[in-house]
């Protein structure tokens, strides 16, 4: 009996520290009208995109968020969040570096990571 005891407890120590996280993602993409590509309008339509998306993410619980991508097109500005329900350990600033390709053509999206 002694040896299958040694198994069993075995067993659940593996299943016990192999356990997965039980934390949530979701990557939210949103958009919002574009009236004009002057600074304020875009701005405000940034800023809609930005509000749609964390209210979709509180709807769905998940209280921390980060934004990973801003798109300014033709007639609308998306964005795309990141969002999970715990804060990630060890957050790094990871800002533009001075080689960062900023321009895009007049038929492309202009794309930023934030």
């Amino acid at each position: 009996m002694r040896p299958l005891t040694c198994v069993v407890a075995a067993l659940l120590l593996v299943l016990w520290v192999a356990s997965p996280g039980s934390s949530r993602v979701a990557t939210i993409e949103t958009t919002a009208p574009l009236q004009d590509h002057a600074e304020l309008s875009v701005k405000a339509a940034f800023r809609e995109a930005v509000n749609a998306a964390v209210k979709g993410a509180f709807a769905m619980g998940l209280h921390w968020f980060r934004i990973s991508k801003a798109f300014v097109f033709e007639d609308a500005v998306a964005i795309r969040i990141l969002a999970t329900d715990t804060a990630p350990e060890a957050e790094t600033e990871e800002g533009l570096g001075p080689d960062a390709d900023l321009g895009a053509g007049a038929d492309q999206p202009s794309e930023s990571d934030l």
